[in-house]
């Protein structure tokens, strides 16, 4: 009789106790014409494994599970070089008061401001545009509607300094502003007035000994508008013009400069000025260095920049210096003046700072709009320290 065996190899993974025992078939066929008995049996093999490491109490070992790969963290939107640079503008040594003038919520009332003003008639004419702003994605724009000739003809914002400014303190005060071209055709054709821009001031009036005004002021020809500042409810910053061309003492509404730039502008000894000399007598646009005027135009972001020293009260010791700057370029000088007097005043203190739209001749001869136009103001800056130039 022949004999056959049948062979049954087996491997095993692992087990929890080294071991393992599986009954197992055996079965043996036989070939054809063979005269065997075909057969089967089952037999128990008990096979070493190796033990399982991470689960001794397991009957089978887990099948390992993949450790996931990390999701990666979203890398944050850059933000703008004009964002960086106005935060790096905000956190400079003396900043009192940062507001990029971006939402709603940058519009809310800071005591003792009252945020958002209404117009003659109660509307708020002043709201956040998304369309237009040099940083942040908003600027505060104010309509100054066609058909009205009411003084206030879109309201105003108001805000706190950020402290009260005494006598023998000075503030440094940086914002932008944009005009539609309407501002000024509307103005030269129709309003005929003086355009408040901003007002620092104490806290019992706007108009008043304790006020400093920036305003664009119509020039001779009415052609264009020129920006400049007054206090004491309408003392502006005109100055002499001493023989040599240079800029001389403050003289309130007479016929000298109506803007003057850096000391050493209106070539004096032949050198080159930086900034702006706006001759009464001889008006007309100037590019920042030496004779000529600063006329805003229309659909253009510049940058004001204003340095205050209030003086003492009951005195006459105070002093401006207004410069606008232009597409990240330097700042030209538009207003320089000494010898600036702060009358004594129920308001012993400068806390209140506000954007406006107010035309006081508006409403003492001016007419009526056919249309509407439109200021912006954005990234407003309060420092006791200088504030430098932005990069766009």
């Amino acid at each position: 009789m022949r004999k056959y065996l049948a062979v049954a190899l087996l491997s095993f993974a692992c087990s929890a106790s080294g071991t393992v025992t599986i009954p197992v078939k055996i079965c043996v066929t036989v070939p054809t014409g063979d005269t065997a008995t075909p057969s089967c049996t089952t037999v128990n093999v008990t096979a070493a494994t190796p033990a399982c490491p991470v689960c001794p109490t397991c009957a089978v070992c887990p099948v390992p599970v993949p450790v996931p790969t990390p999701t990666p963290t979203p890398t944050p939107a850059p933000t703008t070089s004009a964002d960086a640079d106005f935060a790096a503008r905000c956190a400079g040594t003396g900043v009192l008061v940062c507001n990029g003038l971006n939402t709603t919520a940058d519009l809310a009332p800071v005591p003792p401001g009252d945020g958002l003003g209404a117009a003659n008639d109660g509307t708020i004419q002043g709201s956040i545009d998304a369309t237009n702003s040099t940083s942040g994605g908003g600027s505060l724009m104010f309509r100054l509607r066609k058909g009205i000739t009411a003084a206030n003809i879109g309201g105003y914002w108001s805000t706190s300094l950020g402290k009260a400014f005494g006598s023998g303190s000075t503030v440094y005060i940086q914002w932008r502003q944009k005009v539609s071209p309407e501002y000024l055709t509307n103005n030269s054709g129709f309003w005929h007035s003086s355009i408040k821009q901003n007002i620092v001031h104490g806290t019992s009036a706007t108009c008043q000994a304790t006020e400093y005004v920036t305003l664009v002021t119509p020039n001779t020809a009415g052609t264009n508008a020129w920006s400049g500042l007054f206090t004491n409810c309408g003392d502006g910053m005109n100055t002499t013009i001493n023989a040599d061309g240079s800029s001389g003492a403050l003289c309130n509404g007479c016929p000298g400069y109506l803007q003057q730039g850096s000391l050493d502008g209106a070539g004096v000894a032949g050198v080159p000025g930086t900034g702006y000399y706006c001759d009464y007598q001889n008006q007309f646009p100037g590019d920042g260095t030496g004779k000529g005027c600063f006329y805003p135009t229309p659909g253009v972001w510049y940058t004001y920049y204003e340095k205050i020293s209030f003086g003492q009260q009951g005195g006459a010791t105070a002093s401006v210096d207004a410069y606008v700057a232009l597409g990240g370029g330097p700042y030209r000088e538009f207003q320089r003046a000494t010898g600036i007097p702060w009358f004594t005043a129920p308001d012993t203190t400068y806390q209140l700072y506000r954007f406006e739209t107010y035309m006081t001749e508006l409403a003492r001869g001016g007419s009526a709009a056919p249309v509407d136009a439109f200021v912006w103001y954005d990234e407003l800056i309060i420092s006791t320290q200088p504030i430098p130039a932005p990069n766009n």
